[in-house]
Parts: C-alpha cells; structure tokens; sequence
C-alpha cells in the first residue's frame, strides 16, 4: 500500500513538472556551434536552468552563418516560443533579426557576443575580454621575464570580442620596451590555423621566446606545433578555459589561460528572461559583463566545461 502511495505521488509530481514546463512554454537557445565545447558549455548551462525554472527548450546552431540564424529565428516566431537565448552569428548583421523577434513579442537574451545597440535584445550579457585579456598578458610578460621575442596569434579579428582581447594585451605588454614583437597574425580561433601558423613562425623565427593567443584552440595549435619541433622553451598562454586547456595547464604547455564563464552567463541569460517573462521585470542595465578566472597549475583542477568548482 505504501509503495503504491509512492508511486502515485511520484507520478503526480512528474505530470505536475510536465504540465508547468508546457504552460511555461518553450525557450529557444541558439549558438555557434553544438561541436565546439565553449559553445555546448553555453547550451548545457541555459539548456539546464531553464528545465529547472519549468521550461522546454530547443537548442539550435547557426554555424556562424546569418542566413541560417535569421531562418532559425522566423521559425521560432512562427512557433510562438516565449523567449530566445541567443549567441549571435554576427554583431552588426544579427540587429534585423532580433527586433523581429521583439516585435513579435519575443524577447531575445544575448548571451557572449553583443550586439552594437541598445534596447533590442532585453539584456546582453557577455565576458569582461578586457580584463581576461589583460590578467593572462601580465602572467605571460612575468614568465618571460620581461623580454624576449613573442608572437601574437588573434582569435578571429572579425569578432569584437577578439579585437578587445587583442588590444588588452597590448595595453600590458606595450609597456615592456624588450617585449619584442616578431609576428601577429590571425589564426581565426581554430586549432590548424595556430599549429600552421606556429609552424611558419618557428621557421621564420627561431628564437621565438612566447606566443599569447586569442583563444585556447589557437593556443592547442600552437602548442602542438611546439611539441613537433621540439621547443619546450616557449611560454604560451591563452584565453577560454576548455578542458583541454586545463590538462594543458596541469602538464605545463600552457603557462596559463583565462576561463569565461560559459555556463554562468547562459545561466543568467535564462534567470533575466524568466524574471521578464512572469513578472515582467526588466535587468537593472543592458549590458553586464562577468569576469574571466585565471586559470594556472594552483587552480587548474577546478575547471570543468567552463565551470569553475570548488
């Protein structure tokens, strides 16, 4: 009698959860793409919370492409969802797309990436690049010594995120007269283009002492690329966190990286978009920024799909 109590309570407590998150409705969340771990990072993170808050969800990838994220984004109006957390393919050619979605009564949260106006997207809630940018230069010019000849190897100089990094880390090492910069180059964020770019700096520069990367799968490439010619005298570091970045960090390839806070921004993003949605309460500003943690050999355990644990 007592186990069929239970079972019926548990049953009730399955339908009621069943029918909260149908009367919520659905949210839709949108990133680069579901293969890349910084951007699975940030559906699991929104994917999670918004099943905890009562909703169903729909993740998506646009694959960088606009064309696909504006079709996407018709089709979620179409299907009445109540919200869009969106990672946008492009800053400025995403705008259209999101005052759509808002006069049709949806609101968008942008998650990672802004967008170059105000008052579109309900929040837009991205990563302090800057201060990442500029806490990984100033460990990189410490191990170096201050001196030496360095490469930079840019993320995606089509990305504003990237640009900001890029122009943090001079803002620190500019500074140091013998920080001599020998090559800067854009490897497009990808793991090939840093080892072949690396591959190409180390035969035109041999006496490379540091490489500072955009991103941490340019920073993988370049490490790759040291470990074939066989230096294990060059200081590299980076900025985004993965898991692999943080074994890299353990072995001592990497000197260190900055981990963006994945999952805590896409979390947000779904916590603003709940407050909006049943309460109709709006964030207290447009733009919030969460810091970046840097990540070395002390705290590289805590690391975990761009979560950082206790």
């Amino acid at each position: 009698m007592k186990l069929r109590l239970l079972l019926t309570a548990a049953a009730a407590c399955t339908l009621s959860l069943a029918a909260t998150a149908a009367e919520k409705g659905t949210i839709l969340i949108m990133v680069n793409s579901l293969d890349n771990p910084y951007y699975a990072s940030e559906a699991k993170g929104a994917s999670s919370k918004a099943k905890e808050l009562g909703y169903k969800t729909s993740v998506l990838s646009h694959g960088e492409d606009v064309k696909k994220q504006n079709e996407l984004i018709d089709a979620a109006i179409g299907k009445k969802v109540q919200g869009i957390i969106l990672d946008n393919a492009d800053s400025t050619a995403s705008v259209a797309a999101i005052k759509k979605a808002k006069q049709a009564g949806i609101p968008v949260v942008l998650i990672n990436r802004e967008i170059p106006v105000d008052d579109v997207a309900l929040v837009q809630i991205t990563h302090n690049n800057f201060q990442a940018g500029s806490e990984v230069a100033n460990v990189f010019v410490e191990s170096m010594g201050e001196q030496g000849k360095y490469a930079e190897l840019t993320c995606n100089l089509a990305d504003n995120n990237c640009v900001t990094r890029s122009r943090s880390f001079h803002q620190v090492i500019d500074q140091y007269p013998d920080m001599v910069s020998i090559a800067r180059q854009d490897a497009k964020g990808t793991l090939l283009d840093g080892k072949r770019i690396m591959d190409s700096i180390l035969q035109a520069h041999p006496d490379v002492k540091g490489v500072i990367c955009g991103n941490g799968p340019v920073a993988l490439g370049a490490i790759a690329a040291l470990k074939a010619a066989g230096r294990n005298d060059v200081t590299v570091v980076g900025i985004d966190g993965s898991n692999d970045e943080r074994d890299a960090v353990k072995a001592g390839t990497l000197k260190a990286t900055v981990m963006l806070q994945a999952q805590a921004i896409a979390a947000q993003g779904v916590i603003d978009l709940d407050a909006y949605l049943q309460k109709g309460e709006k964030p207290a500003k447009q733009r919030v920024m969460f810091r970046g943690i840097l990540v070395d050999k002390d705290n590289a355990s805590k690391v975990q799909d761009f979560n950082f644990g206790s």
